[in-house]
């Protein structure tokens, strides 16, 4: 089993604005624990650092590479955890899988979104509200999904802060069409993934199990109960010109 996460961010940026991998203290027990960065200032007493170059158009884009494709990062490992930087657990690893995933019947597990119900509510915040894309870009790919069918205003929404995943075929197309979404739409993973989830569970509808809860700290606009097992911290905002950014 690996744990792992990425904190990429543009050199120029202060480490304090950079944040920090979660300084976890306890017995590894058997679990890897790999962290991902370009910044050679980052260090950690327990996490295997593992220092990367930049390779695509942004950081936030490399970052995206290496939440979505944990069967290319880790092909040997039976099993992974993704983490956000800022997330961390309070049970062991290996009973958080055995609860999510194995108990379940499922390949994938994810949590539902705390504050926004469907694609269609996210794709407005963040073409007018957080204003993290392009708003031709994030518009056009809602409508590219209503195209396909998907139900925009209906179907489950999720935080990909936290990703539970064994080393299957289902995940490596998971993972794989997501990315492929990501590479060529917005860079906002959150408006890929349910897309993808829904693509996935037409072949596969037991693949992709649904948490009901969230790990976010902040106060949840749905009825979503608290994770006991799942939480954030609080950490700077990347801020990222977009302009820079080479669209697919």
């Amino acid at each position: 089993m690996v744990v792992y996460t990425a904190l990429i961010a543009d050199e120029d940026l202060l480490l304090e604005q950079v944040g920090q991998f979660f300084p976890f203290t306890h017995d590894k027990n058997g679990v890897e624990y790999v962290a991902f960065t370009n910044r050679k200032d980052l260090t950690s007493d327990f996490w295997d650092v593992r220092y990367i170059e930049l390779k695509h158009s942004s950081p936030r884009m490399d970052a995206r590479f290496y939440k979505t494709n944990s069967h290319l990062l880790f092909p040997d490992h039976d099993v992974s955890i993704w983490m956000d930087s800022q997330c961390y657990f309070t049970f062991d690893p290996k009973d958080i899988v055995n609860h999510f995933l194995t108990k379940q019947g499922a390949d994938i597990a994810i949590h539902h979104h705390s504050d926004i119900a469907c694609l269609q509510e996210e794709t407005f915040a963040q073409a007018f509200v957080y204003k993290n894309d392009n708003a031709r870009i994030v518009l056009n790919q809602l409508t590219d999904y209503m195209d396909f069918d998907f139900p925009v205003e209906k179907y489950d929404h999720f935080e990909t802060g936290i990703l539970l995943r064994k080393n299957t075929k289902v995940t490596e197309m998971f993972n794989t069409l997501w990315w492929e979404e990501i590479k060529t739409r917005s860079l906002r993973d959150q408006l890929s993934c349910p897309f993808v989830v829904w693509k996935i569970r037409e072949t596969h509808p037991s693949a992709i199990y649904t948490i009901p809860e969230s790990f976010t700290a902040h106060k949840h606009r749905l009825p979503t109960p608290k994770s006991k097992i799942f939480f954030t911290t609080p950490k700077p905002t990347l801020v990222e010109d977009l302009e820079k950014r080479k669209h697919g």
